[in-house]
């Protein structure tokens, strides 16, 4: 229903007391919406008003956001005017403290990051890997959002991955830092546009970089004999004691293990050949010479790591949370280093296939 006009029926008029609980009161005005059905109560679906501060009877306006209780009913954000995120939760407090739940907005604004951002704690010293799906942000313009991370994140590391894995396939092929695009997302081009971030020159793994230590920490992608070593810029991660984010993607998107998984020296990960390729950065020219990825158990083995979320989330190794409408997993790359090494340990297979798995990690 989101930017849909409604009627609202006020059955709680501003400053009225909650009939069955007497400790709330009613900070804005709060109805229903007729002829609708919520499928959690089959009752009418419920909306606060939040422009308008007298009592009423009945308003018309636009729903501008949703907040999606979990388990609960959803509560629709009715107004007239724009309103932010942090104002949603300010006015709907005196009830929504009760309940978890996240807001869904009709459009995201660099302001609602940066507040999101900020009641997550991160902090601004922060090293950050970005995995993103920029759809699921829903309506946001993405250099929006890459300016609220970089505002934010002032005193740390802003990363993306900027990948060209599958148009840097054969010998002879020339990887241009400047104008090869990335093959993994819309945000990442969009930080390839901005002059602010700087490139890594790996021919199939390349990251981009925001932040005052990008050049020390993008220079680990020289000489890299193999896609994603535990020397370069996804294998150091833990040791910069990065958070990856994965914003509206996949833990299937997770490069940082396939570095653990070369440390580890698990077979069949790579091809027998050894290509060469040749990285251009201006009128420099360096070549590498690596072998791709590749396993005779499927097409992106990586596909498998998605059965470690319940895990990472049961040890604290990860949590959720909503970055504008985006449902973002937040991963601690020191701790999931030392998970995947330790499972590697217990069985050096446990990637090649997608069964679920018990193990004694608390114990641990």
């Amino acid at each position: 229903m989101l930017n849909q006009m409604v009627d609202v029926i006020v059955d709680r008029k501003l400053n009225s007391v909650h009939p069955k609980h007497p400790d709330i009161i009613y900070e804005v005005n709060y109805g229903y919406v007729p002829n609708t059905v919520s499928p959690i109560d089959g009752e009418e679906i419920d909306a606060y008003i939040l422009d308008v501060d007298v009592p009423i009877k009945r308003y018309h306006g636009k729903v501008i956001a949703i907040i999606h209780r979990f388990k609960e009913e959803d509560k629709l954000i009715v107004s007239n005017r724009l309103i932010s995120k942090k104002e949603i939760l300010e006015k709907t407090f005196f009830q929504e403290r009760y309940f978890s739940s996240y807001i869904e907005m009709a459009y995201t604004t660099k302001e609602d990051i940066l507040f999101d951002l900020m009641r997550y704690d991160f902090s601004s010293k922060d090293t950050l890997m970005l995995h993103s799906s920029l759809k699921s942000f829903g309506a946001v313009e993405g250099r929006d959002i890459l300016q609220a991370f970089k505002e934010y994140f002032k005193d740390g590391l802003v990363i993306l991955p900027t990948h060209t894995w599958n148009t840097i396939t054969k010998d002879g092929d020339i990887f241009d830092v400047n104008s090869t695009p990335s093959c993994v997302g819309a945000l990442t081009n969009l930080a390839l546009q901005d002059s602010e971030f700087k490139r890594s020159c790996h021919p199939t793994h390349s990251v981009c970089a925001y932040g005052k230590a990008k050049d020390i920490y993008l220079k680990q992608d020289e000489n890299q004999l193999t896609p994603v070593s535990p020397t370069g810029c996804f294998g150091s991660l833990w040791k910069w004691d990065a958070k990856i984010l994965f914003m509206g993607a996949p833990l299937s998107k997770n490069t940082f293990i396939h570095s653990v998984e070369e440390e580890m020296d698990v077979p069949d990960r790579f091809t027998e050949k050894i290509f060469h390729f040749i990285s251009k950065s201006g009128t420099n020219a360096f070549d590498f010479y690596m072998p791709r990825h590749y396993s005779s158990k499927r097409d992106h083995l990586s596909e498998n790591y998605a059965k470690l979320l319940p895990h990472f989330l049961k040890y604290n190794i990860a949590k959720e949370i909503y970055i504008g409408n985006s449902k973002t997993i937040v991963l601690d790359a020191r701790k999931c280093y030392h998970y995947v090494k330790y499972l590697l340990e217990k069985n050096i297979h446990i990637f090649d296939d997608e069964e679920e798995f018990e193990d004694d990690y608390e114990g641990y």
